[in-house]
């Protein structure tokens, strides 16, 4: 019975292990956009005079509004650092994630996470806001809504448009150059709501319930889209959201 309590033992550690590994490893970071460095990874930062440092940073866990509020950064061959929102224009994390099934020990780095320092929703105190998607309609991530799961990323189906393709399991491309990782953006589109800027004005939350009314507001002066959704009317859906958004950027550029 004692050998068998100390095996029991030995393959709870082991599993503890693994799981602690595989948390700071970051594949489960496509999964879970905003969430928390607790050991110190590479990245950067961008301070108020637009000067970028890279080096090593780690979230303080301050918050307002579920909003990081301050990070501890340590510039590569310095010293340091403890950085608010109001103090700098933002940062970004340099996390990898797995290159895939076949070989899970292979890993391509990616630039991941990107926060801005913006007003908060609601009390309008400097915050560092996840940026999702960087172009004229610009998206982010609303921290309230992590962990509501609406089942839509099950359902994004393949779309086959003029400019673009969304196929599951590959990615999305937009004309010759651009593509993303189909991970990241299944994991964007599980959200149930955004905070969205565009052209530079003033910060608006859309969810599936205001969808309808912001729809042409964001997306109704883009002629290039019109083709598309004549051929793909799923893509004005809400679930299609962060999609859409990409496309627009990338087809609608000014």
């Amino acid at each position: 019975m004692r050998a068998l309590s100390l095996l029991h033992r030995a393959v709870l550690m082991a599993a503890f292990t693994i799981i602690i590994i595989h948390e700071i490893s970051g594949q489960d970071e496509i999964a879970g956009a905003g969430m928390a460095p607790i050991f110190p990874v590479p990245g950067y930062v961008i301070y108020s005079k637009g000067d970028t440092a890279w080096g090593s940073l780690t979230w303080s866990l301050k918050y307002v509004e579920n909003n990081p509020v301050e990070i501890k950064f340590t510039p590569d061959n310095g010293t340091k650092q403890t950085l608010r929102a109001e103090d700098i224009t933002g940062f970004g994390n340099q996390l990898s994630i797995w290159a895939g099934i076949d070989d899970p020990l292979a890993k391509t780095p990616i630039l991941f996470e990107d926060y801005v320092s913006l007003p908060s929703w609601k009390k309008k105190v400097f915050v560092f806001m996840s940026r999702m998607i960087n172009g004229r309609v610009t998206v982010y991530l609303n921290r309230a809504s992590i962990g509501t799961w609406t089942g839509r990323a099950e359902t994004i189906s393949r779309i086959d448009g003029f400019g673009f393709h969304w196929v599951p399991g590959e990615g999305l491309t937009i004309g010759p150059t651009y593509y993303t990782d189909y991970r990241i953006i299944e994991g964007h589109a599980r959200y149930s709501s955004y905070f969205v800027v565009k052209d530079g004005g003033d910060m608006v939350k859309v969810d599936k319930e205001n969808y309808d009314q912001a729809f042409t507001q964001l997306f109704g002066d883009c002629p290039a889209l019109q083709e598309e959704f004549t051929r793909n009317p799923d893509l004005m859906k809400f679930k299609n959201f962060m999609i859409l958004a990409e496309v627009y950027n990338q087809l609608c550029p000014h």
